[in-house]
């Protein structure tokens, strides 16, 4: 009897039973794409029932052989074709696979990834990213830089990496990285040593999570490595003491009194910066945090002083990041000498530091002050090297209308901001941008003048000062009691500066700040100038403008940027009742401390149309008087100095006048 390929009528339906009962959608068409068959799976996955989904053509774009994509009802669906015979004719068979899940997890690392290279950007971490397919790995400057080479001197290829690797713990770093490929970790986190540049080993604790191309398959590496030695030595150091701890111990209770400490001191390292041992940025946010909730509901005092190295950048690159390591070491060490042990000082971040004190506004920039001279006059040396360092001070202090510690810290960053705007090493403390006054000014005077500096600045140094010395002997013309004020100004505050010990770009900034600093008087009304009688109250207003004019019309000048903010700050007062912005102690500029002290004596010696002059001893003895309150109290001992060790200054200066 001949065979024949003819199944039976059940054969046929258990058939149907296996296919409906597969977990995947099974879709059979005809060549037109209209449904013949579909399991009920298939029905699920394309939320149709039988009757509306059989005899209807199926809209989804497809080539034989091919795998797509396809969404449908919120579900992403894989679909295979592939050619079938279905009751004895040529049809397509649709192997149909729901991914959602899957495309929500590969959707969900992609992400993860963004802001791991994000939060990467911002730490001290090495990156390294291995191309599995070109068998590459992108190592980080910072990544070279923690086993001590620089950027050319480590290739892309994996054994510059895996050859460094201790011998003791390459095996288990293979291990690692193996089990994390084929699925069985979910991330790469290992800790071993590799060989520095130097010679030794260093602590690494590596970071990493593996990348899956669409077919699932293992396309990349990335990561991050930390130095982990310092921690390393500590854990050891404890392990260490632990250990002989039990053996010295026969007191069991004294064993867990000494247990508890070492805990203790695990908790402090969780809180503190690695480098310089005073707190981290986490605790600083989670105390003040703290802080300003109990201030807010109990009230007292709270002041956040941020504090920010000057040119740390240009220190690094011209020392090397061991010497601002070590900068930042020292700073900390200075924070930690002047504060008290109730305020908070710990590392705001890179340059930057913060502290939290109890007190009032005016003994916060009391303590401030005596931070940044403390910072100013200690010599870092580093090696074979003396370094000079500055510091830049904002200070904010609590008050009812901060809504909360972000609008706190942001005030103390805006007060420090200005700080480096006024020209750095300065103290700023936050306050609201007073409402401008309109006073009787000669406008159309300081628009001239200001082009003429626009102009004058286009031309040579030398040439400008030639034109300086003429704009400023026009503006001592303008009052005959002051003439030669200016250059007499300019002479004392250079022999001051030189007896400070400035650098010889500083006491040039002086100089010329001293030539310029009554610039602005040009728009001050002669009558004014010239008036016999004191002045009157709004007089007195429209004169007092003088610095702010000043500093307008030169500002647009690139090369006098240094000696603007003497320019601006000379009337300031050491105590803070001075002009143009009460600024007061160290938040003044240097130059315009020493300039206010030569301003003053050049008056007092040469008089004025409403006083008259007074003698060399009466003078110095006014000065002597207004340490402390008008003057800085450095400035004015370094001015006797000057005089009593060049006692034919002043006869040389007014003879020659």
């Amino acid at each position: 009897m001949k065979k024949t390929n003819i199944i039976s009528k059940e054969d046929f339906e258990n058939i149907l039973s296996v296919l409906n009962s597969y977990p995947d959608g099974i879709v059979v068409l005809d060549y037109s794409k209209v449904v013949i068959y579909a399991n009920t799976a298939a029905e699920f996955l394309f939320c149709f029932g039988s009757s509306l989904l059989i005899g209807n053509k199926l809209e989804v774009n497809f080539r034989l052989g091919e795998t797509i994509e396809f969404e449908c009802n919120n579900k992403v669906l894989e679909i295979k074709a592939s050619s079938t015979i279905w009751n004895y004719k040529n049809a397509i068979l649709l192997s149909i696979r729901d991914i959602t899940a899957r495309k929500k997890r590969e959707k969900t690392l992609l992400e993860s990834e963004e802001r791991y290279a994000l939060a990467m950007q911002g730490s001290n971490d090495g990156l390294w990213d291995w191309n599995l397919i070109k068998n590459e790995i992108y190592f980080s400057e910072r990544w070279k830089s923690i086993i001590g080479y620089d950027v050319d001197e480590i290739s892309s290829s994996p054994e510059e990496w895996f050859s460094r690797i201790h011998p003791e713990d390459i095996s288990m770093v293979k291990s690692a990285i193996s089990a994390h490929m084929e699925g069985i970790t979910h991330l790469l986190e290992i800790e071993y040593r590799i060989l520095h540049k130097d010679g030794t080993y260093r602590w690494i604790l590596c970071r990493g999570v593996a990348v899956f191309d669409k077919n699932g398959k293992v396309c990349r590496l990335t990561g991050s490595q930390t130095d982990i030695t310092e921690r390393k030595e500590t854990e050891k150091n404890l392990e260490k003491a632990l250990i002989d701890l039990k053996f010295a111990l026969a007191s069991e209770k004294v064993l867990l009194d000494e247990l508890d400490k070492r805990n203790k001191e695990l908790v402090e390292l969780s809180i503190t910066d690695g480098l310089t041992g005073l707190y981290n940025h986490r605790f600083l946010q989670e105390r003040l945090e703290f802080e300003f909730k109990r201030i807010k509901r109990y009230g007292g005092n709270l002041s956040c002083i941020m504090i920010d190295i000057d040119h740390f950048k240009q220190l690094n690159d011209n020392f090397g990041h061991q010497c601002g390591d070590f900068v930042l070491r020292e700073i900390a060490q200075i924070l930690r000498k002047s504060s008290r042990e109730v305020d908070i000082c710990g590392r705001y971040g890179g340059e930057e530091f913060l502290i939290l004190t109890s007190v009032c506004l005016e003994d916060t920039l009391q303590f401030a002050t005596k931070l940044h001279t403390a910072i100013e006059n200690y010599i870092f040396k580093f090696e074979d090297k003396s370094i000079h360092v500055t510091v830049s001070i904002g200070i904010a202090d609590y008050r009812p209308d901060i809504k909360n510690r972000h609008e706190f810290i942001e005030r103390a960053d805006m007060a420090l901001y200005q700080a480096k705007e006024d020209g750095r090493n300065l103290i700023r403390v936050w306050k609201e941008k007073p409402d401008d006054t309109s006073l009787s000014i000669n406008h159309i005077g300081i628009l001239e003048l200001k082009k003429q500096f626009v102009d004058l600045s286009r031309q040579m140094r030398a040439t400008y000062l030639e034109y300086t010395n003429a704009l400023v002997k026009a503006v001592d013309a303008k009052d005959p009691y002051t003439k030669q004020h200016s250059q007499n100004v300019s002479v004392i505050s250079v022999e001051i500066a030189k007896s400070l010990n400035l650098n010889e770009n500083d006491i040039e900034v002086i100089k010329y700040a001293a030539l310029l600093h009554d610039i602005g008087k040009i728009a001050v009304s002669e009558a004014i100038l010239t008036k016999n009688d004191r002045l009157t109250k709004d007089e007195y207003e429209i004169l007092k403008k003088h610095p702010i004019i000043g500093a307008n019309i030169l500002k647009d000048i690139k090369f006098l940027e240094k000696e603007i903010p003497i320019i601006l700050h000379h009337h300031e007062r050491f105590d803070g009742n001075g002009y143009p912005y009460g600024l007061k102690g160290r938040e003044i500029p240097l130059g315009a401390r020493i300039i206010a002290i030569a301003d003053a004596f050049d008056a007092m010696i040469s008089g004025r149309g409403y006083k008259k002059s007074i003698s060399l001893e009466d003078t110095l003895k006014e000065i002597k008087m207004a340490s402390g309150t008008q003057f800085a109290p450095e400035i004015v001992n370094k001015f006797i100095e000057v005089l009593e060790k060049n006692s034919t200054l002043i006869k040389n200066i007014y003879e020659s006048t």
